[in-house]
């Protein structure tokens, strides 16, 4: 449903009456949506605790600037409207590293005995950089398989 409004701000955003309004840059309009009634349950929190330990994990500006442009291209040639934004984009590449990595498991130390899943409320930037996860660039993951090809991954190198 488009909101149409007369004399609107460009961010026009909020809750009111049971809806939410948002602006969105890409499509320049502002959006509304009913507001979701969900109750909250253990796997509500647990969904929240991996958000913000994806968030704590401190991702670099070019790192940053590679999603977007990651996102810009597969956009462009898959016509896929689920990875609107670079942090849905990472968010797709992180669960997709767990589910890669959830059978086998990964070391999380050279030299460490044995084998431990990826558990994405647990993981560190450390643990990321000394097993050399390939959610560590843009053009590692595509070449890992955890993201689609798109023409243009091999330039997107920056680090996590």
């Amino acid at each position: 449903m488009k909101a149409i409004l007369k004399n609107m701000m460009l961010a026009y955003s909020g809750k009111c009456d049971g809806l939410v309004f948002y602006y969105n840059p890409r499509l320049a309009r502002v959006l509304v949506r009913s507001l979701p009634e969900a109750p909250i349950t253990e796997n509500n929190r647990r969904l929240a605790r991996i958000a913000r330990n994806l968030k704590a994990l401190g991702l670099s500006p070019g790192f940053r600037l590679d999603l977007i442009h990651y996102t810009e291209l597969y956009r462009r040639q898959y016509r896929d409207s689920n990875c609107t934004s670079w942090y849905n984009l990472f968010n797709k590449l992180m669960w997709a590293l767990a589910k890669a990595y959830s059978l086998e498991g990964i070391p999380l130390a050279p030299g460490e005995p044995g084998l431990t899943p990826i558990d994405l409320e647990t993981l560190t930037r450390a643990q990321i950089e000394a097993v050399n996860l390939p959610c560590s660039s843009v053009q590692a993951a595509v070449a890992a398989g955890l993201l689609p090809s798109v023409p243009g991954w091999e330039r997107l190198d920056n680090q996590m």
